[in-house]
Order: C-alpha cells, then structure tokens, then sequence
C-alpha cells in the first residue's frame, strides 16, 4: 500500500505550460508557478555578449545619471503634497482586489515608486524658485515615464553591464559573487514589506514595550501611548479610505434626509436651490466639522495628515521628519548620486514637512524601518542610554522566537541561556546557547542576533552587506552547531544556567529531529530563504540544516499553524530543502507554500528537473498565505486554512494525535504525513470501508502496506468490535516477519458506533521485540531465497518464528 513520495523510482515528466525563446541562447519554459531557466552558449558567443556589454557600461551610467537630474528637476517644481496625494491613489486603485503579491506586476512596483523614490527626491532636492501651482496630467505622465525609465534601466541593464565590465577589469571575478550582488542590490531597490501588515500592532507591541521609561522622559509619552499613536497611522493609512467613504455617505444621507424634512415642513420652499438648503442644514446642525472631516478624508489630506490623526509630540514629529530638501545625502556628489542604490531618505525619517503640515504617505516606509529610526533618534537624544537600549534588544530578541514558538509548539519544555563545559582547546571552556525548546522528539536549539542588518547599501559598501549576513547566520549557525556536538559528545550530557549551576540534563537519543534556528530581529528573508546558497559568497553554514529566519516569520508561522505536529512536519520537510541545490525561493513562505502543494518539495524539485541542468525559480507559491493574512486584515477571526490536502480521516488522526502528551506522537504524525496524495486517499478510503463493514461482520480486519511505509492499521468501532490490542501485535508481529521489515507502525484507530474518532493507540513493532524469535540464517539462494510467482519462500527457521509470533 502507501509509498512515501520520496521513493518514487522515475522522474515524473511535465510538459511545459509555455516556452519563451527569442532564438537566442537562453530559453525560458514556465511549467505552473516554475520557471526553467537555461543557457546554451555558441562557443565564443558569451564572450562577445560580455565586451559588448562592458562596452555599453559608461552609457548606461551617464543615462540614469541624465534621467536622475531629469527627475529632480520637475520633483524641484511641482506640488510636492498633490505628487504624493496622487501616488497613494494610483497605488490604492491598482490594488483593489488584490489579494497576493504574485498578482502584482512591475507596473504596482513602479506605482510604489512614485511614493517612496519621489518622496526621498523631495526630501533631498531644494525647491525650484518658481512653483507649478496644479498638477497636470501631463506633468504627471512626465515624471512617471522618467521614473519607470530609471527602474527599468537600474534593475536590469545596468546590472549585466555592470558586472560586465567588472568581469572586463577582473577576468577572475567570482560570478556567484556578483549574481548574489545582484540579487542584493535589487532587493534593496524594490522589496519593502518586511512582514504582513496584520502583525504591525503586534510587532509595535513586540518592539517598544520594553522602552516605555525612555520614551516618557524624551517625548512625554509611555510605550503604550506611543504604539497607539502609531497604530492610528497604520489604521489611516490601511482602512481610512474605507471608513471615509461609509462616513462621507453617512454624512451625506443625514444631510439630504434633513433637507427633505425642511421642505415636507414648510421650512424651506421647493424652489430654493438645493445647495443653500444642504448648507443651512450643515450648520443649523453643527454639522461643519463633520462636513470638513468627510471631506478631508475622502478628497482632501487627512488620512495621511499625521497631526490630524495622531497626538504625537512635536519633539518626536520633528525627529521622524524631513523638510524637502533637508537631507544632503541622497544627492550628495559622488557615485549613484540621486540612485535608489543609494540609502533613500525615507529610511532614515518617514515623514515629510510641506506646507507646515506632518505628512505620512508610505505605511512600508514607516513599519520597514521604524525600530532602527528610534533606536537612532533616542541614542542621539540621549547618548548615555545606548548601553542600556543594547542591552534591552538582546533580552527581547532572546526572548521572542521562544514566545512564538510556544505559540505553536504549546507545552514544550524550554531552556533559557543554557551553558555548557566543552574541551575546546589546552582546558575547559564554558559556552553558551541562547535557549532550547523540545516538544516530543523535536529539540530546536535558538540562537538569535539582535544587531541591526548593516544599513549601508550593498551597491557601495557589499563587503558590509556580507559580513552582516556573517552575523546574523554564519555566526549563530556555528554556534548552533557546536551545542549540537557537545549533545553528541556522551549518551547524557549536563547543562547549566549562567551562574554554572546545573538545570538538567539531556539525551541526543531522545530525539529525533534537531534544528538549528539562527533567528534575527531584523528581518533578511530574502536571504534567509536561501541561506544554504551562501556558501558561494563565503558564507558557509555547513552541510547541516540551519534554518535562518526572522522574528517577523516566525510571527507569522504562529499564525498560520494550528496543529503543532503538522509544523514539526513542516520543519522536518524545510530542513531537507536546506540539503537541496535545487530548491531557490527568494521567500521563506515560498517554502510554505510548496510545502502545502507538494508536500516532500525537495524531491519534488528533483523529480521536475530530471536530469536537465536548468535552473529552477519557484514564484508565486506564498500565495495562499498571502490571501489568508489578507483576509485576517478584514476579520481576525479568520481560521487558519493552511494545510495540505488532507482526507477527513487521516486529518482526524493527526489531530488526535495532536492533542495527547504521548512521546513518540510526533514520529507517528510524520510517518503518517509522509504518505503522498494518492495513498492518503486510499488508507482514509479502506478506513471508511472498514467501518462500514464492521457492524455486520463483528470482527476487525486489518489493513498492511508493503515496501516504503511498513504500515499496519487496526480499526475498532465501539458496541461492534472491542479493541483487542494483543490481537492486533500478533498480526503485526506476523506481517513484520513475512516482509522482512526492520520495523513496522501498528496504528490501533478506535471509533464510536457512529463513526466518531474516539481514541489512537500506537506503537513501533520490531523483529528484535518478538518473544522466541531469533535472527535468521541467510536465505539458501538455490530454494529458500528464491521467489515463484511473486512470493517468497520461507526457511524451515523463518517459518518457525511466524508461527511463535502468530501463537
């Protein structure tokens, strides 16, 4: 019966959906959400691409240069508040309905330029003397031409003729090197987001708690009035428009109702224009403010009006915002002046002055980049407390990953600052690891970094760039590691708390899975989703699995998982991508989302590439997820529907199993996840059948799979069939024997009479546990070992120990 996934003897061969060649050496072949990427260079054909290329580098240059100083100059004249007022629209209206990044295109992706590039250019460009009062559609049209032009030269054709010619001045020049400084230098142009935008409050309440005593002696206010100011913006900013509309209408139905009544009463004549009588009701009512409300919202500046919708002190106000043309960086003279390879100005305050008003436009610009914006302002305001602000970032860091984590792993058993002895060296040293968390036989070993990732762009300073990745992964993936060896060195090993006092011990036996976590407060996910694709840069966490991800993903997993032993699953399945040179997601819910769709998704991306040396990029499978954290934004009482597909049956009994404190459950859940999708609906197929059958049979009949998954299932309806344990090992016991399984899962599923699930038994049966038996001699190849119309022919031994096992 059911086979893993992973033992599928022969390549699976999928047609490609589309093909896109244009006759040269590379060919592109879209099979789904997978994109085959290969290249076939003519001898000689790659190097005369390469000089030409090389060739084109100063033009390029000089191209963004002109189109940069093209669009500083008309940012310098026009309405810098009708700019952004008009960019959020078309963000807004060209995202209705959507519900997934994958939805998105490169057209979203410039329509958030308009915002945020725009945004910095007015921060660090002075104003032109003379000013366009409105802004034209041509005008618009202009700059939004220029500013797709930018993008669409920066993030493609600059970059191939940059390493051209780099490779021109250098011929050894590392190409991984300068494909992940590629990679690296795009993501910094283009990727903001950095969690889902239902987590903001909770990140909010994550991040600043703890600073409630600096923040009240700077800016006059506690932790929690500063987080539910910011809160308002990221409400303004994500249901305002909604709400301005239910008031605008609210607004007007009270109005054109009061105005019909003054003219049923006689107080107003049916021949006076409509608009002196909407206006004597506006304010016979007092009904001015709310008039100016709605329609400040609706057409006007409030929703992004940040002394309109928050109380935040002008101190703070201050320190979060630039005045247009105040920030002398951006534009400064030198190399990518005015490029958005540059640090924009956005990253360092998110709001802008204009008119005398506080302005905040971008909600990424602001959530993206506002810990490390306080962290800056509080040290410069008070210089002293930076010891102190270090030090309350390590212990919240510490201690997040282990507040999620519980969240889906409840009940386990946590150790916090762990110490231990190891003989490194001429003498014993004393190491740390930042915390354990076991759940059944999982143990996961925490390490976690609270630095900040460099701030400085990868395009002028990568070697900054790859020592921060050296930090956040290299450094805890070592120290990881070495935990894990010191597990290794002794059947029981002690641990000890900071003062050396010991806690407790533990047993590397005990567990089955071990997962290193290099987890960091500022997220890289990005680079986390390929961490094990480094290696090429000199970032080498070894061959063991390390999984690198942030707090904001771990937040989310919190979320979407609801059954702690389909995680464990999950984890099991994430590590063995690590192991795959196939897998390349630039997403840590990519991994998810294949998870979800192909379960053991390593093999599966084995199996699609066959034997081919095409590169494989898996796009668009976060999806789901996408669409469910959506739907949270709406209603937070949406359950989680993030699971594979899974019959009733078999879900049922993982989520029995979920709910016992039984060691061993989640080996079982494993073995049971492991099934693909075709012999999942088989066992759940004969469960059902075995039910049906029972109340007229009156007696069990098991069910045996045979070659991958050694799988014995007893099925026990109540009031038709007591459960017999002792019957149900000694079939067991006999289908070991016939099949010569090392060991089997005997699975007992106890039902009531109308086909509830009521209990699970389970347990490992093995040759060596069965009474009497004794090991076998080796089978005579002549008789004995031979096989005869598919079966297999016993020893006078063999038969000897069935026969004891069945006794």
């Amino acid at each position: 019966m059911p086979k893993r996934r992973k033992e599928r003897p022969t390549p699976k061969r999928v047609k490609p959906d589309e093909v896109l060649s244009g006759g040269g050496p590379v060919t592109l072949a879209r099979t789904g959400r997978i994109l085959h990427s290969h290249a076939d260079w003519r001898p000689g054909e790659f190097e005369k691409m390469q000089a030409t290329l090389a060739e084109r580098y100063p033009q390029v240059v000089a191209e963004i240069d002109a189109v940069v100083a093209e669009i500083a100059q008309l940012v310098s004249v026009l309405s810098p508040e009708k700019l952004l007022h008009r960019a959020w629209w078309q963000v807004i209206t060209g995202q209705l309905g959507v519900t997934s990044e994958a939805e998105l295109g490169f057209d979203d992706g410039i329509a958030m330029r308009m915002i945020d590039y725009i945004q910095s250019v007015i921060a660090a460009v002075p104003r032109a003397a003379d000013q366009r009062g409105d802004l034209t559609d041509n005008d618009w049209g202009a700059l939004h031409d220029k500013v797709e032009r930018l993008f669409s030269a920066m993030l493609l054709e600059y970059h191939i003729c940059a390493s051209a010619h780099a490779r021109a001045a250098d011929p050894k020049l590392d190409p991984a090197f300068e494909e992940f400084k590629f990679h690296a230098q795009t993501y910094w142009c283009s990727v903001r987001g950095t969690r889902y935008q239902v987590h903001q409050p909770a990140y909010l309440r994550d991040m600043f708690l703890p600073f409630s005593d600096v923040l009240k002696e700077l800016f006059g206010l506690t932790a929690e009035e500063f987080i539910s100011e910011i809160e308002k913006i990221w409400r303004s900013l994500s249901f305002g428009l909604g709400e301005a509309m239910e008031a605008f209408d609210k607004f007007k139905n009270d109005v054109l109702d009061a105005a019909d009544e003054k003219v049923r009463t006689g107080q107003a004549s049916p021949e006076h224009d409509e608009r002196d009588v909407v206006a004597n009701v506006v304010e016979e009512r007092g009904w001015q403010a709310r008039q100016e409300s709605a329609l400040g919202r609706m057409l006007g500046f409030d929703l992004f009006d940040v002394q309109k919708v928050t109380t935040l002190p002008q101190r703070l106000l201050d320190a979060m915002t630039w005045s247009p043309g105040e920030e002398t960086d951006f534009f400064s003279p030198g190399q990518f002046r005015g490029w958005p390879l540059r640090v924009w100005p956005i990253f360092k305050r998110p709001f802008i002055l204009l008119n005398g008003r506080y302005y905040c436009f971008d909600l990424y610009g602001l959530f993206d980049n506002l810990y490390r914006v306080m962290e800056r302002i509080v040290n410069r305001l008070k210089p002293e407390y930076r010891e102190a602000w270090n030090l309350t970032q390590k212990q919240l860091s510490e201690a997040l990953p282990f507040k999620y984590l519980r969240s889906v792993l409840a009940g386990a058993t946590e150790f916090r600052s762990v110490f231990y002895r190891t003989n490194a060296g001429p003498g014993i040293e004393w190491c740390e690891a930042d915390g354990l968390l076991a759940y059944d036989d999982h143990l996961f070993v925490v390490e976690v970094k609270a630095g900040a990732f460099t701030s400085t762009p990868p395009s002028t300073d990568f070697p900054a760039y790859v020592a921060s990745l050296k930090n956040l992964v290299l450094k805890p993936a070592s120290q990881g590691r070495r935990f894990v060896e010191y597990l290794s060195s002794a059947e029981i090993v002690p641990i000890f708390d900071d003062e050396h006092r010991q806690i407790g011990t533990l047993r590397r036996a005990d567990y089955r899975h071990i997962t290193i976590c290099a987890v960091s407060v500022d997220p890289f996910t990005e680079m986390a989703a390929q961490v094990q694709h480094l290696r090429k840069i000199g970032v080498d966490v070894g061959p063991d699995p390390v999984w690198a991800l942030s707090v904001d993903d771990l937040r989310a997993y919190a979320d979407v998982f609801d059954n702690p032993l389909v995680f464990l699953h999950y984890v099991e399945q994430r590590m063995q991508a690590f192991r795959s040179d196939i897998v390349q997601s630039d997403d840590e819910f990519d991994h998810l989302g294949l998870y979800v769709k192909h379960n053991h998704y390593a093999t599966h991306a084995k199996e699609l590439r066959g034997d081919s040396e095409a590169r494989i990029t898996f796009h668009g499978y976060r999806s789901e997820i996408d669409r469910f954290f959506s739907s949270r934004m709406a209603e937070e009482s949406v359950p989680a529907p993030i699971r594979q597909k899974m019959p009733r049956r078999l879900f049922e009994v993982v989520d029995r199993l979920a709910r016992t404190t039984a060691p061993g459950r989640a080996e079982v859940a494993s073995y049971l996840l492991d099934l693909d999708g075709k012999w999942r609906e088989l066992v759940a197929q004969a469960i059902d059948e075995e039910l049906g059958r029972q109340p007229s049979t009156g007696r069990p009949k098991p069910m045996s799979s045979h070659g991958g998954v050694p799988l014995t299932v007893f099925c026990w309806t109540a009031g038709c069939v007591n459960r017999d344990p002792g019957i149900a090992l000694k079939h067991t016991r006999t289908v070991l024997l016939l099949h010569d399984d090392p060991r089997r899962l005997l699975l007992e599923i106890v039902y009531s009479a109308g086909g509830a699930l009521q209990d699970v038994a389970w347990q490992w049966v093995k040759e060596s546990n069965i009474p009497g038996n004794r090991s076998r001699p080796p089978l005579r190849a002549q008789d004995d070992g031979s096989r005869e119309g598919g079966r297999r022919r016993w020893s006078a031994a063999s038969q000897a120990a069935v026969r004891n096992a069945s006794a």
